[in-house]
C-alpha cells in the first residue's frame, strides 16, 4: 500500500475541517497510513488496530514525523472508547476482515463511539472477477447486503453506495459509501 493516502482519506480531509472536527478515527489502519497522513492535514486523529507491530510501527513513524496519533490496540466489534466520542469514521477496507457474524455488531460499536451526526466513510470487498478471495476475507458480495448492514446498524446512507475498482488491480471490486449517524 505504501504511504500515500487512500482516495477516502483524501475526501474526509476535503469534506471536513480539521479546526471545526473532533477526533478522526482509523478504524483496521493497520500501520498508520491513513491517520498519519490525517493528522499531518492537523486532524486530531486516532488509530485503532488490534496488530501491535502495526502500531509499533505507527507509532515509530509518528514519533519521527512528530506527529501526534493516538494509537489503541482493540478489534471490532469491542472499542475501549467513550460514546459519542469520534466526529468521523474512516473503516477503509477493514469490514470484509471482519467474519459475517460479527459485521453487524462491529458497525454497531462505530455508530456508539460516533457523535450525533457523525461520518462514517465505509469500504469493503464485494468480489473479485475470475479470481479466488483468500479464504481470510468475508466479502460482502452484495451492494443490498452492504447497505443493509449500515442501516441495520442505524446509519442513515449519504448519497448512493458506489462499486469500485481497486487502480491497481482492477479484478478486485469493492463498494464504497458514506454514512451518517441516523438519530
Amino acid at each position: 500500500m505504501g504511504w500515500e493516502p487512500s482516495e477516502v482519506a483524501k475526501r474526509i480531509a476535503q469534506e471536513n475541517d480539521p479546526e471545526k472536527t473532533g477526533y478522526v478515527a482509523d478504524i483496521g489502519g493497520g500501520h498508520g497510513r491513513e491517520a498519519l497522513w490525517l493528522a499531518e492535514q492537523g486532524f486530531l486523529s486516532i488509530l485503532v488496530e488490534p496488530n501491535k507491530y502495526s502500531l509499533g510501527y505507527a507509532k515509530k513513524r509518528a514519533k519521527k514525523k512528530r506527529l501526534n496519533v493516538i494509537l489503541i490496540n482493540a478489534v471490532l466489534p469491542y472499542l475501549p472508547m467513550c460514546s459519542e466520542i469520534v466526529d468521523v469514521v474512516d473503516l477503509y477496507w477493514t469490514l470484509h476482515q471482519i467474519p459475517d457474524e460479527y459485521k453487524l455488531e462491529s458497525l454497531k460499536e462505530i455508530y456508539r463511539i460516533l457523535k450525533p451526526h457523525g461520518t462514517l466513510y465505509s469500504t469493503s470487498f464485494g468480489y473479485w472477477e475470475d479470481h479466488m478471495m483468500p479464504s481470510s476475507i468475508y466479502p460482502v458480495a452484495k451492494k443490498q447486503t452492504f447497505l443493509n448492514l449500515h442501516i441495520s446498524a442505524g446509519f442513515k446512507p449519504r448519497g448512493k453506495i458506489e462499486e469500485r475498482s481497486d487502480s491497481t488491480v482492477s479484478y478486485e471490486k469493492f463498494w464504497y459509501g458514506i454514512f451518517q449517524k441516523n438519530l
